[in-house]
């Protein structure tokens, strides 16, 4: 998407010889689109004795774009979006049947104990995104007032949370950075010469990334993590090639927008 923009961009800056740059500040709130974040509760405990509850919330984002128009209707926007979120989890792992090599008649599993329980917490979490984005505005003139847009754009993304509470065990995977797209649309308002409003709704959708060969997996029950890293190191990791269960997720939201005009 940045390459074609790049390649396009010089023959469309020619349309018009008006041009103007704006800047943008703004902020909003964000719900999750897909059902990466729903609630899912594995409870194996009749068997396995094994519960576990995860949970994903969006929460509100903030903004700065830089945008140039080269003519009434086209233009570029630079977007660098902050957006704030938070993950759940309950787990409590008290043993798992585990195979013991045997051969019948002999027992070919056994129970291990494990008794790792842990009290629920709210974990917060952040995703952070720059975008280069083509604009197509709705009007005819710059000084027309209220006008719809539209844009479309690509980047890359970048997540912070804690590698043990989050990342390490959450559907979304341990990686931090990929790329993402990034749609949007609504209406700016002109106050002044100066001075307007951009009101806008916009989904964005991040791409994790996944070890070539292999295909993205979400083991449920006890399969999902690793015994080995257990015993070994004492931690909770999910198990899999990469760690990443979920290829893409996607939220949206909606963000007020105060814009300046060069």
């Amino acid at each position: 998407m940045v390459a074609i923009l790049l390649v396009f961009l010089p023959s469309l800056s020619f349309a018009s010889p008006k041009k103007v740059i704006i800047l943008g500040f703004g902020a909003g709130y964000s719900l999750a689109i897909d059902a990466t974040f729903q609630e899912i509760v594995y409870d194996f405990s009749a068997q396995d004795e094994f519960y576990f509850k995860e949970k994903g919330r969006m929460k509100h984002c903030l903004n700065f774009n830089v945008q140039y128009f080269f003519s009434n209707r086209w233009g570029i926007q630079l977007e660098f979006s902050h957006q704030e979120a938070s993950y759940f989890s309950h787990l409590e792992w008290y043993g798992k049947w585990t195979p013991t090599g045997k051969l019948p008649p002999e027992p070919t599993r056994e129970y291990l104990e494990i008794n790792h329980i842990e009290d629920p917490y709210w974990e917060n979490w952040s995703l952070s995104s720059l975008t280069l984005s083509l604009l197509f505005a709705g009007r005819r003139y710059f000084t027309q007032k209220l006008y719809p847009y539209l844009s479309v754009g690509a980047g890359f993304y970048f997540l912070n949370a804690d590698e043990e509470l989050v990342l390490n065990r959450w559907r979304l995977g341990a990686r931090k950075r990929g790329s993402t797209l990034k749609l949007g649309g609504g209406f700016k308002y002109r106050l002044s010469s100066k001075l307007g409003l951009n009101l806008r709704i916009f989904a964005e959708m991040i791409r994790r990334s996944i070890m070539s060969s292999y295909r993205a997996y979400l083991w449920v029950g006890l399969d999902q993590f690793s015994l080995d890293t257990y015993l070994d190191e004492g931690k909770i990791v999910r198990y899999g090639y990469g760690r990443v269960f979920e290829t893409t997720f996607t939220y949206g939201g909606i963000e007020l927008s105060l814009e300046f005009r060069l």
